[in-house]
Parts: structure tokens; sequence; C-alpha cells
């Protein structure tokens, strides 16, 4: 089965499922072999804006509950008749059928044991016909497919004409080809084979191309290993649990070229930026839409700077790092947007049971009953990326315990609402859902003004702080908040809140920019003489509420 028309998608999913009317005698007892009606186009591996079909000669396997035979076709087409010349198998109450066919694969107990090669071969825009995997079962001749694999979709940049093959492994050792098992019932095939799937031969600059694993959870991420003719490097997810499931594939846009984005004397010899890829799905889905470079760890003293290939006139460069620290540095490759942090600590305001704490580098802060949340209700401690108390406090004791200033949550979006990435940062679902509010329905007048006091930071030191409001609820103006922070000296902005996406329609929640919308930025933020920042937060009338919402903050230490 070969494909027949591409056209180019974001992301692959499974069609739904159709069926053709059987117009083939079931021939049960006369010793004559079946002709089997196969359909593919919506049922196989069928990608979006994409055409899938059965050609000449393609092969399948079918098992009538003692044989396997080897059936082929002469048609092609979305369906297709598949016929045998092995006329020891005959009709039958149940078949199960395999695509590509294969004489070793065996069937039992509503499960088929088959190979998923854990080498493939480069296929321009599209995959490997041997390892895109699919199974019918049914008790007719009649067959309809289903895809049984995951893929990993990635496309060949310009200038990387040398690319020889393009590995896949999970972080923590699972299984994604070779020898598998395909349960018929619930579709999930299972590797129990092969560590790592690589795909090689000639690639195409510009092209896509599928590289087809297991479907499953990578409980830390998975790495992406790039082998081109005089070098070998990699692409390393996110080390959080991704989803790669079945008929879908996981796009990682263009592959890095592998050159270091920073470069320095603060450098040591191992150390590079590395390209992170982020959740486009999984459980929950998360979004990024930006191309962030980042590092964590200690660097050496010296200096730092973006290399000239990877830099735009938003970027400064050749910063001084000290002799000793942790650094967090991010490039935003899209915005240009270069930050080097030494510590970051990360606020989940009033989380709702039905989200569960939030984990970590979150820290969570209740306004209400704190017996078993946090004994140093309400004046919080406040911990660093890693755990350790960073010497900061927040006190939130401006918001009570009351309904109009705790769980005002995203609304009706929030069980398909996924969590988002921004420059590197994960805003999980629990902190973007709820937070505290200051409710208000009012046509002529602003709410009061709360604040949540920020203490313990250092006076000499330059902060940025990354604010998320937001209520689902009709047009972006339904809901107006200001935020006003006040240190050193004093700066507002406010935001439109309200926000309206299908919360039934997950796909559009995905293409919804929603830390573009939500999410306000304070660079920069020098505290006053005792190290404080005040966060005050006021709903501004917007004609028939003057509600106000915070959901989550983090606070970065800029270098």
């Amino acid at each position: 089965m070969k494909k027949i028309v591409f056209v180019f998608a974001a992301m692959l999913a499974i069609a739904a499922s159709c069926t053709k009317e059987d117009t083939h005698l079931n021939n049960e007892y006369d010793g004559i072999a079946p002709v089997f009606t196969a359909s593919v186009g919506a049922t196989k591996a069928e990608l979006i804006g994409t055409k899938v079909n059965w050609v000449a000669n393609d092969h399948i396997s079918v098992w009538n509950g003692t044989v396997t035979a080897d059936y082929s076709t002469t048609g092609s087409g979305a369906t297709a008749d598949f016929t045998t010349t092995d006329d020891t198998f005959t009709s039958a109450a149940n078949y199960v059928a395999l695509y590509p066919y294969d004489g070793s694969a065996s069937f039992t107990s509503g499960s088929i044991i088959t190979v998923l090669p854990a080498a493939q071969t480069a296929t321009a825009a599209g995959f490997d016909p041997a390892a895109n995997i699919a199974y019918a079962s049914s008790t007719n001749t009649t067959l309809s497919f289903k895809n049984a694999v995951a893929y990993l979709q990635f496309t060949v940049p310009t200038g990387m004409s040398d690319l020889t093959s393009v590995s896949f492994k999970g972080n923590s050792g699972e299984k994604v080809a070779g020898e598998c098992t395909i349960d018929t019932s619930s579709s999930e095939l299972v590797a129990t084979g092969s560590e790592t799937a690589t795909i090689s031969g000639t690639f195409t600059e510009g092209t896509t191309y599928y590289l087809a694993v297991a479907p499953q959870a990578y409980a830390t991420g998975y790495t992406v290993t790039i082998t081109r003719t005089a070098t070998t490097y990699e692409m390393v997810s996110k080390a959080t649990s991704i989803t790669f499931e079945r008929s879908k594939a996981r796009n990682i846009g263009e592959l890095w070229d592998g050159s270091v984005v920073m470069e320095g004397s603060a450098l040591a010899a191992t150390t590079e930026m590395t390209k992170v890829e982020s959740d486009l799905t999984g459980t929950p889905k998360k979004v990024q839409f930006d191309e962030v470079y980042s590092f964590r760890g200690t660097l050496n003293a010296g200096k730092l700077s973006v290399r000239e290939k990877y830099k735009s006139t938003a970027v400064v460069s050749d910063i001084d790092i000290p002799a000793t620290g942790t650094y967090h540095v991010m490039y935003n490759k899209t915005t240009g947007r270069f930050k080097i942090y030494t510590q970051e600590m990360y606020v989940d305001l009033n989380r709702g049971n039905e989200h569960g704490a939030s984990s970590a580098p979150w820290k969570m802060l209740r306004n209400n009953n704190p017996d078993t949340v946090d004994d140093s209700y309400p004046n919080y401690i406040l911990t660093d990326y890693d755990g350790n108390d960073s010497g900061v406090r927040c006190d939130v004791s401006d918001f009570p315990a009351t309904s109009d200033y705790k769980n005002a949550g995203t609304g009706g979006n929030d069980r398909n609402m996924p969590s988002y990435y921004a420059d590197d940062e994960e805003w999980e679902k629990g902190v973007l859902y709820d937070g505290y509010c200051i409710l208000l329905a009012s046509t002529s007048a602003n709410s009061e003004e709360k604040q949540l006091v920020i203490s313990g930071l250092n006076p000499s030191s330059r902060y940025d702080f990354r604010i998320v409001s937001s209520r689902y609820n009709g047009t972006p103006s339904a809901r107006i908040t200001r935020f006003t922070l006040v240190g050193a000296s004093s700066v507002s902005h406010d935001i439109n809140q309200g926000w309206k996406v299908s919360p039934e329609n997950t796909n559009s929640l995905l293409a919804f920019n929603f830390m573009a919308s939500q999410k306000l930025d304070f660079d920069g933020v020098a505290p006053d003489a005792e190290g404080k920042v005040y966060i005050k937060v006021q709903g501004i009338c917007a004609g028939t509420r003057a509600d106000a919402h915070i959901n989550g903050f983090r606070i970065a230490k800029v270098l």
C-alpha cells in the first residue's frame, strides 16, 4: 500500500472508520477461498488532507481461525478486492487480517503477534509501508482496517542534505519497535523487542517524513538522535510523561541542525543549548507555539552570547556569567527573547480539588482554610525550581476565604483545557484553571483593589514577573483585570482575561495560543528598599462586570 496524494498538515489524525457493503458470497463449506473487500481510505492510516490508497500487488495476511493465507490485490484505491491462490484457505465465521503481509505472524486469543520494524526506510512525504502496521477483524468478507502504530513526524531543513538517519527512543527504556502484540479488541499495540526505532536512507531538504513507533506513554519523554555524515546529536523532549497515540503523529517540526546556539567562555566544553521539543499531544495535552532552546545547570564564569546565525535584533548578547551558580538559559528563536535566570519561583493560586495538586516546581497557595495545605498561611514560603526555600515569602491575607475571592475557574472549558508551554515554562492545567478573584457585577464602577505582597527579594536585583489571568467568558473584553506592580517604582498593565474557545473541541483549544493572550510579562522589576514587590489586582468595569482574576505567576531573578 502506498500513498497517492498528500497535502501537508501540521498534525495527523485518524478519520472515522467506514465500511463497504459486502457484495461477495461467504462460501462456507464450498472449499473455495473467499474474496475479501478491504477498505483503507478512512480506516487504516488516513492523514488529514492526505489520501492513503491500496495499490496493485499489496499483500495482507488473513487468518480464518485455522490457517493463515497470503492475500494480494491487482486493484487500487480506497477499497480493493483481495484474493489468494491458497486452496487450503476456506470460509469461516470470523477473520483477522494484517497489513503488511507477515508470513511469520501468529494469531491467537484475540491477539496478533507481528514485527514493527526497528529499521525503517525513509519515504519522501510519507512512511515506510513495511512499518505502517494495520489490522482488521470481521465476521464477513468486508475488512475495515485500523492503523496500529503512532508516528514521529519531522521535516528536513534546508542545509541538511547530509542527513543519514533519525532515531527515536523513550527516556525510560520503553520498547518502541520489534516484535509486538496487537489486541484486536482494544486496538492496543505493545512492543516487546527494541528500545530504538530508526529511519534511514536518502532524505530530501524541505520534505516531511514519518517514523512509526509503538503508541504508548513515554514516562520521562523521549530523545530523537540525528545522524549526519560527520556528526551525531540529539533533540530531547520535556522530561514529563508524553503519550504517542495510535494513528496520530507527533510533529517536532524541522530537525535542529545541531549547531551550538550559545557560545563564549562561560560554556563548558560539553555544554550546549538543547532544542526543547514540547508536548503537542499527550494526556493532558500540552502546547508550545515557539521554537525554544534551553539550558539548565552550572555555567563557567565568563561571557555568553547567542551565535550570529540564531541572533535577532531583540537579543542582548555578551552577558557576564558569575563564577558560581546554577542558571536557566532560554532563547526563543521566534520572538528573539533571551533570558538567563538564577532563581525561579512558580506559584499556583487556589487550585480546585478536581485537578489535584500541581506538580513541581509549582507551589500551591490557598486563601482558605490552611489546615491541610500549608502551615505558613497566609504568609507562604516560596520555593525555587529545585524545591529549596528561596527566602522569598508571599502574603495572601488580602484575599479572604469567601466565594467572591476564590475558586473562579476558567468555566465550562476546564475539562478539555490543555496545559501550555511559554518560553520553556510549563503552565499546568491546574494552574491555569482557577485562582484568586474579585467578583463584582457592575455597569459603572471598578472593583476594589486587592494585593499580594512578595517579600524577601534582593533590593539590588531585578526580577521578571509573568502573570496569568483567565476566565472563560465570551469575548475577550468581557472581563478586564488591571495589574499594578509596585516596588522601587510602579508599573500597570491591563489584560482582557475573557476568552472563548469551544470547550468541547480539543482541537480548537490546541490551536488557541492561550499563553500569548492570557499572560502578562513585567520584566526587570526592582523591589523596594525592603525587598518587597506588591502585586495589586483590580477589576476594571467592562459594561456588565468588573471582575478581576489572577490564576498563577512566576517570579524569576534575572542575571
